[in-house]
C-alpha cells in the first residue's frame, strides 16, 4: 500500500511537472511571430540556405526553421540551448551579402598536418556577430576579430579569426533572420547575434 501510494504521488508530480513546462513553452510560442518584411535597409539577415544548428546537434537551412523550436548557441565557452521566438522574411532583399571567411585561431600548420578549410560567414553588412570584443557588425570585422565556432564532432567551441571580409559578395532572392530567447545562434556553426 505504501508503494502504491508513493508511485501515484511520484506521477502526479511529474504531470505537474510536465504542465509546467508545457505552459512555459507555449508563453513563449504565443508572443512568437513570423515577420514578412518589405523595407531592406539596414536590415540583418542571412540567406534561405544558411545552416542553422539545432538542439539536437542536427543541421537546418535557415528557411526551414520554426518558431518555437530550440537550437544551439554558446554561452561561457560552452553550448546552450534557446527557443526561436520570431522569424524575420526578407523578399527580394536589395541588400547584397558580407562574406567574412575565419580561420583558426590557434594556427598549429605543419608540413605534416592537414590544412584546416576557411569558415564562410555570410550575412547582411548590419547583421551583428559575437567576437571577442563583444557584437560587431559584419562590415566592422577586422582581422583583430576572434569569432566563436562549435564543432559537433567534439562539441568544443574553438576561436576562429577573421581572416578577410569581402563586401558586396552576393545577392540573394530571399533572406530569413531568427530571433531567440537567449539573444544568439549558430549559423555554420559560427556563434551569431538577433540585434
Amino acid at each position: 500500500m505504501k508503494f502504491l501510494t508513493t508511485s501515484i504521488f511520484s506521477l502526479l508530480s511529474l504531470t505537474a511537472f510536465a504542465q509546467t513546462e508545457l505552459t512555459a513553452v507555449s508563453a513563449i510560442q504565443s508572443q512568437a511571430t513570423i515577420r514578412i518584411s518589405k523595407s531592406t535597409k539596414r536590415c540583418k539577415y542571412f540567406s534561405a540556405s544558411a545552416p542553422v544548428t539545432m538542439a539536437d546537434g542536427s543541421v537546418k537551412s535557415i528557411a526551414d526553421v520554426r518558431v518555437g523550436e530550440h537550437v544551439k548557441t554558446c554561452k561561457d565557452g560552452k553550448t546552450a540551448i534557446t527557443q526561436v521566438r520570431q522569424i524575420d522574411i526578407f523578399d527580394q532583399p536589395t541588400s547584397p551579402l558580407t562574406a567574412v571567411y575565419l580561420r583558426p585561431a590557434e594556427d598549429h600548420a605543419t608540413p605534416e598536418s592537414p590544412i584546416v578549410p576557411a569558415l564562410l560567414l555570410e550575412a547582411t553588412p548590419h547583421h551583428y556577430v559575437q567576437t571577442n570584443h563583444g557584437r560587431k557588425r559584419m562590415k566592422k570585422l577586422s582581422k583583430k576579430d576572434i569569432l566563436y565556432h562549435y564543432e559537433p564532432s567534439t562539441g568544443i567551441v574553438s576561436s576562429w579569426k577573421v581572416g578577410a571580409v569581402q563586401e558586396n559578395a552576393r545577392h540573394v532572392s530571399k533572406a530569413y533572420n531568427l530571433e531567440t530567447v537567449d539573444g544568439t545562434y549558430l549559423v555554420d556553426n559560427v556563434m551569431v547575434a538577433n540585434n
